[in-house]
């Protein structure tokens, strides 16, 4: 692998050529290679052309050394708030979806995995590491282009119910108002996001690939990064992972039909992309490029041309086979090498205009400085009138503030009811479902059993039906049973719930302010936070196991079309028996016939026609030995799915117990500080009123010594009158 020193300026498109191997059935068919690698530098030759790109990589090149050396720094600007594309071109079979990863399904060899599984997991190692500095939203969409149709492939409804319309805004630019967003918290819940949306995207069969992406696919991961320390250091970034479908012709692909019509829409919309490239990459009327030629190009408006960091990974085949494909393939992205964009960094509006302010006023503080009268001038008397207000405000607020500590305190008690109430239903449901799926089955058994017995007599047939409705009645009778059981344990629940807020209601006290009130509340508040964050916990498993049950949603729906492929090939298979038999007799018969003759020649035609009648159901067998393994390999990952779901479950019951132990903790701790507040109060009041005796004995003592006292003075003055006329 080769690449240039210098990577080339932030605002010009990236290209990196990739060479994938030859193929067995280019090697067969004795194909040699026809482009080779310029050794140390990032230039490939092909016939009399070179052409020099950012980065080229050979054959031999790994998953994560292409990724490593081309996509990994793009993660970085990611996260300082730029937008970022990743777009894969290439003809048919060129390698693009091995490369850039849209066909994940969980399974394989992770050395295989591509941009998309490895980038992933990249940003959310990002987070982990910075989660102390900043707080992180991530949401992913999922879409793809077919015949000039978007569709949702997240949006978990019917195909024809999935359509989404391109928009375009001043402020958001292009967008697809109406699309589905998904939370997630970690790489593995991305991947199984990923992989839904991948079950439903639009592949075929053509003669140059066995599974070609029949539709452009984009793959969206939005971030949003907020500092802790300053609200107003925001940022909103996406990397957007485009997989384009390839190139085709139809004279290699030998498409017809559907399969021809979803060709001509690919180069329809891949030609509207190179003339788009083409006006870019010339400089030249920049104001007059054709962008709504195709929704493709509206698509991509603001990665070619934009305010987007883009890298275009051209796909290249190496065989002589496919020589002008992959010339025209590296024009085109020669083309695009020239395109100029103009990233930026998307800081949120409001937190910009935020900062902007601040800043101003900062200036005008500065400005102000010397000018304003001092303490000393004016006394201390005014700022005595303001720490009173601030005092009542702080009082003010402190009792709002234990309002409204209560208030959440008594709904995430409330929640964890609810929590516990859905918990009971849940299991019931499971237990429903899990004995109507037991009777469902037994049903069609019987059916069968009773369509398959030969020479059965009415008697028998009754005696069967009357026990297999006996059996019926009985499951159904477990189903009432099951369904009162949880009925009254609801009841039992409610209950209890009544017991509790009884005992709530009888412990309350006034809402006096108590001796302690700060740490009362600051205490209240913390045992709040830890049940938020148990809820929280909650619903990071709620949206997990959503998203995983989804997925086995999915997988079901694609495998209902292969229920009857056992019965299929196994048709098949005995028609191959069958027609080869006949051609065996058929090539007996003309062993026999020594002489041309008409005959000869009818049984020759017959034999041709036989034998591409089995060449053909062979094709077929093998494709539905294909489904049937590939339902095999579904049916194991749901059974892999159901496993994680049930420990799921498991997890989600014990967090739903600690709620409410963590709910009855609080709840007792609640009423013993009510009541020691309540005993405070009273022993406040009965000191309160001792001191008052006191001051009223002492206030009676006090005029009685001033009584003695004057008493005194009186009878003084008087002995001093007395004595001075004697």
């Amino acid at each position: 692998m080769d690449c240039e020193n210098n990577k080339g300026t932030v605002d010009t498109v990236q290209v990196a050529l990739r060479i994938r191997p030859l193929m067995p059935e280019e090697i067969k068919r004795g194909c040699d290679e026809c482009i080779s690698v310029v050794p140390g530098e990032p230039q490939v030759q092909i016939k009399d052309l070179a052409f020099t790109y950012n980065y080229v990589f050979p054959q031999h090149i790994t998953q994560q050394e292409f990724y490593d050396t081309a996509v990994k720094g793009l993660i970085e600007k990611l996260f300082q708030g730029y937008n970022v594309t990743i777009l894969a071109y290439g003809q048919t079979g060129s390698g693009k979806t091995y490369t850039m990863g849209t066909n994940y399904s969980g399974e394989g060899d992770t050395t295989k995995l591509g941009i998309i599984p490895l980038a992933v997991a990249d940003i959310f190692d990002f987070i982990d590491v910075n989660e102390n500095k900043f707080t992180f939203k991530v949401t992913v969409s999922f879409m793809e282009l077919y015949q000039e149709q978007c569709y949702d492939l997240l949006s978990g409804k019917e195909r024809g119910h999935s359509v989404i319309d391109i928009r375009e805004d001043i402020n958001k630019g292009v967008h697809l108002p109406g699309i589905t967003e998904l939370p997630v918290t970690s790489t593995a819940e991305t991947m199984l996001v990923l992989e839904k949306g991948s079950i439903g995207r639009v592949t075929g069969s053509t003669a140059m690939n066995q599974a070609s992406s029949r539709s452009h696919a984009v793959f969206t991961i939005v971030v949003a990064k907020e500092s802790k320390t300053d609200k107003n250091l925001a940022t909103t970034s996406k990397f957007h992972f485009v997989d384009l479908a390839g190139s085709e012709r139809v004279k290699k692909t030998k498409a017809s039909g559907e399969r021809l019509k979803e060709g001509v829409k690919i180069n329809q919309g891949l030609l509207a992309l190179g003339n788009v490239i083409s006006a870019l990459g010339d400089g030249t009327n920049r104001s007059f490029i054709s962008y709504r030629d195709s929704k493709l190009t509206r698509l991509l408006q603001d990665s070619l041309g934009g305010n987007s960091l883009t890298m275009m990974v051209a796909c290249v085949s190496p065989a002589d086979y496919n020589l002008d494909e992959t010339v025209s393939t590296l024009r085109y992205a020669d083309r695009a090498r020239r395109i100029r964009n103009k990233p930026v960094i998307n800081q949120d509006a409001k937190a910009a205009e935020i900062i902007r302010l601040n800043n101003l006023v900062n200036e005008l503080r500065l400005q102000l400085v010397g000018k304003l009268p001092t303490i000393s001038e004016h006394g201390d008397e005014h700022l005595r009138e303001e720490l009173e207000m601030e005092k009542a405000k702080y009082a003010d607020l402190m009792k709002k503030h234990k309002q409204m500590t209560e208030h959440l305190s008594n709904v995430l008690i409330e929640n964890t009811n609810l929590c516990e109430k859905a918990l009971l239903a849940e299991t019931a449901k499971d237990k429903i479902e899990r004995k109507l799926n037991e009777l469902t089955e037994q049903c069609n058994q019987t059916i069968d059993n009773l369509n398959t017995t030969d020479k059965v007599t009415d008697e028998e047939q009754k005696n069967s039906v009357v026990d297999y409705l006996k059996e019926i009645k009985g499951r159904l009778e477990d189903l009432q049973f099951v369904n009162m059981k949880t009925n009254e344990e609801l009841i039992d629940h409610e209950i209890k719930l009544s017991y509790v807020k009884e005992e709530n209601e009888s412990e309350k006290v006034d809402d006096g302010i108590p001796l302690n009130e700060d740490q009362a509340v600051m205490e209240e508040e913390k045992r709040a936070m830890g049940q938020v964050a148990l809820n929280q916990e909650l619903q990071e498993l709620n949206r997990a196991m959503a998203i995983k049950a989804s997925v086995v949603q999915a997988i079901l729906a694609s495998n209902k079309d292969v229920i009857d492929s056992h019965n299929n090939l196994k048709e098949n298979e005995e028609k191959i028996a069958h027609l080869e038999k006949e051609r065996d007799e058929l090539m007996q018969q003309l062993k026999q016939t020594k002489t041309r003759n008409s005959t000869h020649d009818e049984l020759r035609t017959k034999l041709s026609t036989l034998e591409t009648e089995i060449t053909d159901l062979k094709k077929k067998c093998q494709q539905l030995a294909n489904i049937i393994k590939i339902k095999e390999k579904n049916e194991a990952k749901i059974a892999i799915l159901n496993a994680e779901l049930q420990a799921m479950k498991a997890n989600k019951v014990k967090i739903i117990k600690q709620m409410r132990e963590e709910s009855e903790k609080f709840r007792k701790w609640k009423a013993d500080n009510e009541r020691t507040m309540l005993r405070l109060r009273n022993e406040d009041r009965k000191r309160a009123n001792a001191m008052a005796k006191m001051e009223s004995l002492h206030a009676k003592q006090r005029n009685v010594l001033k009584r003695k006292m004057e008493e005194a003075v009186a009878v003084n003055k008087r002995l001093k009158v007395t004595s001075c006329h004697n």
